[in-house]
């Protein structure tokens, strides 16, 4: 995996995250605002890059975050995740463990 493209990873991770959320292609593709299903096919294969905003968009509709999906490691997508949507104080609570 270290060598996957960014691409590759992002698509690999969308795919997954839709179907953990219990998702076809086809009705990602419409709760996301796509014309088709079809650019999402391409999004999961890694033959094409989500813009940044329709990444946001995918993560919502699946219940993650554009940060985990963009992850370096797998292992770091669920912890990112959870960062992601912690509050204020969670957030402080793990930084005062890690510190």
């Amino acid at each position: 995996m270290e060598h996957e493209r960014l691409a590759q990873r992002v698509g690999r991770r969308l795919r997954a995250a839709r179907f953990a959320a219990g998702l076809t292609v086809r009705e990602a593709a419409r709760l996301a605002g796509l014309p088709g299903h079809t650019q999402l096919v391409r999004y999961e294969n890694g033959t094409a890059q989500p813009p940044l905003e329709r990444l946001a968009l995918l993560a919502t509709v699946y219940g993650t975050t554009p940060a985990a999906l963009l992850a370096a490691h797998d292992d770091a997508v669920a912890l990112i995740a959870v960062i992601e949507r912690a509050d204020e104080a969670l957030l402080h609570r793990l930084l005062s463990a890690l510190g």
